[in-house]
C-alpha cells in the first residue's frame, strides 16, 4: 500500500497495511527527551539548524582549531559561535534497536553525504538525530585528537517538522531555540588569534580554550540555563557508530553489485553482511 492515502486517512490503529507502514510513523515514541546545548561555528549568515552538523563545546573548539583558523581568511568566512538549546527524542524504530541517537551523518551545504546512504536509513528508522564521540574515531575524526570528550551531531531538516517539544514521531525528533545565543571569535580571542589558538595539540591548553568559550557564553547570557552540552550515552553513541559501520558495508556491497550485475541495481538482489 502507498502512503498517499494514509496521509489523509490516518485514524486509530485498525491493523491495516497502511496504518502499520505509514500512519504509525506519525505516532509519538516512548523515548526519553534529552535537553542539551549544541554549538555551531558559522559566518554572519542566518538560517535555522536544518540539515546541518553541530557539536558540543569541545567539538566546536576542535573544529575551530583544526579546520577554521588554519586558513586566512577563516574557512567559510566563519566568525561566530552559535549556541542552541536542543531537545531530542528518538523515533520508535530507532528505539527498538536500543538507540537514542543514530549514526552521525555529514551535511555539506545542506546535503547528507554519509557514511552510507542517508535516505534509505531515514526511511527505515525515521529522521533521527545522529551522534558520534571523538574517542570512537568514526565516522570523523578518524584519529585520536587532543580534544577528549568531543562530540558531533547531525540534524536532518525533516526531523523538526513540529513546534514545541519533540514527540519522537518520524518527523518530530528534535526542536531548537530561536534565535540562538551568539558570541564572536573576536570576543573570544581578543586581538591575537594566533596566541589564543597556539599549542593546538596540547590537551591542557585546549581545555583552557574550551573553558574560555564556556565562560564567555555564561558572561554574555547569565540568565540562561545550566545544561549539559553533550548527552549521548556511551551505549547510544556506540550503537550509532556500529550502525554506521553496517551502513558503510552496505554501501560497499551496492558498489560491488553494480560492477558485477548486468541488471540495474533496482532489479539486482544485493546481500551485504
Amino acid at each position: 500500500c502507498g502512503c498517499d492515502w494514509a496521509s489523509n486517512g490516518c485514524g486509530d490503529d485498525d491493523g491495516s497495511c497502511c496504518w502499520t507502514h505509514c500512519c504509525s510513523r506519525n505516532e509519538p515514541s516512548d523515548g526519553k527527551t534529552f535537553t542539551f546545548y549544541v554549538y555551531r561555528a558559522q559566518s554572519t549568515a542566518t538560517y535555522p539548524p536544518l540539515n546541518v552538523n553541530g557539536a558540543n563545546l569541545i567539538g566546536v573548539m576542535w573544529y575551530l582549531q583544526h579546520e577554521v583558523v588554519i586558513e586566512d581568511p577563516p574557512k567559510f568566512g566563519i566568525s561566530r559561535i552559535l549556541r542552541y538549546k536542543m531537545e531530542t527524542k528518538a523515533p520508535a524504530r530507532l528505539l527498538a534497536k536500543g538507540m537514542n541517537f543514530g549514526v552521525r551523518y555529514a551535511y555539506d551545504s545542506g546535503l547528507c553525504t554519509g557514511p552510507g546512504l542517508c535516505t534509505p536509513e531515514f526511511s527505515r528508522y525515521g529522521y533521527f538525530v545522529g551522534c558520534n564521540k571523538f574517542e570512537s574515531m568514526y565516522p570523523y575524526p578518524t584519529e585520536e585528537t587532543s580534544f577528549p570528550g568531543g562530540m558531533w551531531y547531525s540534524f536532518p531538516g525533516n526531523g523538526t517538522r513540529c513546534v514545541g517539544k519533540p514527540t519522537g514521531a518520524d518527523t518530530c525528533t528534535y526542536t531548537y531555540s530561536w534565535p540562538p545565543d551568539v558570541v564572536t571569535i573576536d570576543e573570544l580571542v581578543g586581538d591575537d588569534w594566533e596566541a589564543f589558538f597556539a599549542d593546538g595539540e596540547d590537551v591542557e591548553a585546549n581545555q583552557k580554550k574550551v573553558a574560555a568559550l564556556g565562560a564567555l557564553f555564561k558572561e554574555k547570557y547569565p540568565d540562561t540555563e545550566d545544561l549539559e552540552d553533550s548527552v549521548a550515552t556511551s551505549a547510544s553513541a556506540s550503537s550509532g557508530e556500529a550502525l554506521a559501520g553496517r551502513l558503510a558495508a552496505r554501501a560497499i556491497g551496492r558498489k560491488v553489485a553494480r560492477a558485477a550485475s548486468p541488471l540495474p541495481l533496482s532489479r539486482a538482489r544485493v546481500v551485504a553482511t
